[in-house]
């Protein structure tokens, strides 16, 4: 199943790519569309990166900011989506329980 994906990507409200795993060109595509997609209303064309494959994504919320995980390939992408989806809520609560830091250049 793990083959059957292209990239798996974190994006933002904005289109940027936070991470991703796949080929660049591929990871930069996806996270760019990723908020479009992920709208109920979109009616749109994919860049040809992503033509005839399968696009999935997961939109959830983090301190009242959308963060988009999605998927691309020929399938299996359900599997993968749920369990990345899973992995960026662990990263993200984690990442947040330390106390803030102030860094000075």
């Amino acid at each position: 199943m793990k083959g059957e994906l292209d990239a798996v990507v974190v994006a933002i409200d904005n289109g940027l790519l936070v991470a991703g795993a796949g080929e660049r060109s591929i990871c930069e595509a996806l996270g760019a569309v990723a908020p479009l997609v992920g709208s109920a209303s979109f009616d749109g064309r994919l860049p040809s990166a992503l033509e005839g494959q399968s696009v999935q994504v997961h939109c959830m919320s983090f301190e009242g900011e959308t963060v988009y995980v999605a998927t691309v390939g020929r399938g299996g992408g359900d599997a993968w989506l749920r369990q990345s989806v899973g992995g960026v809520r662990r990263i993200l609560g984690s990442s947040w329980q330390a106390d803030p830091q102030l860094l000075v250049n």
